[in-house]
């Protein structure tokens, strides 16, 4: 089927991955036990397994879950989730130094009629104001809004239904095989990886060293 839409992860896709920690080292330094209960929540809720999906929603099984990971009540872990994680971690962000050439690519997609979406799994918040990249997407997803984490079928299929397009015709691009392109694949899009040209990846996955290659290499697959 023809490409209509293209959607994106945020953190380590629209900028480096390496920028982000070395912003943010004093407060994963200073937050260092919380952030690894969080980890460990989200993993979890990665691998849910069949039957609980209907126990509780996604954000509260996070509170939940981080209440006992942390030994404490989950109105407690609720406000550090909020506070320290949510909104404490997003500060670090404003003036980050993203990819070259990405707002100039989603322009050129934009331009070429392909609809355009984010899809995360943390809240985007002012990330994208803070990126110069507001208003260039036509779908922005974040955590919990996007039902579930990725690489579970729910979030891609929600994006699909908020771009009104077939999930055969959206291709969404990550710096993650595991949560990005296999769970893209697994939800009936296509999948792509995007980042250094170092980075490897199994000969069946595409790959983009940068953004101006995978402008290019979209943009003839459209004009076809």
């Amino acid at each position: 089927m023809a490409l209509k839409a293209v959607g994106f992860d945020i953190d380590g896709t629209l900028y480096p991955d390496y920028r982000a920690r070395w912003r943010s080292l004093p407060f994963l330094l200073g937050h260092f036990r919380v952030i690894l209960a969080f980890s460990r929540v989200r993993k979890s809720m990665r691998v849910e397994p069949s039957g609980r999906e209907n126990i509780e929603d996604a954000a509260e099984q996070e509170v939940s879950l981080l209440a006992r990971e942390l030994g404490c009540t989950p109105g407690r872990a609720r406000d550090i989730r909020d506070r320290i994680l949510y909104k404490g971690w997003e500060v670090y962000f404003r003036g980050m130094k993203i990819y070259p050439d990405v707002r100039e690519s989603l322009e050129k997609l934009k331009d070429a009629g392909l609809k355009l979406a984010v899809l995360s799994d943390f809240p985007v918040g002012r990330k994208l104001e803070y990126f110069g990249l507001e208003g260039l997407f036509d779908v922005v997803l974040g955590f919990p809004d996007s039902l579930r984490l990725k690489p579970r079928p729910e979030p891609f299929h929600l994006m699909a239904e908020k771009l009104e397009t077939d999930p055969e015709e959206i291709l969404y691009i990550g710096n993650r095989l595991d949560y990005d392109v296999r769970g893209a694949e697994n939800a009936g899009m296509r999948g792509a990886l995007i980042g250094p040209p170092g980075r490897k990846a199994p000969s069946d996955v595409t790959k983009y060293s940068d953004y101006r290659h995978m402008t290019g290499s979209i943009l003839s697959e459209v004009v076809k």
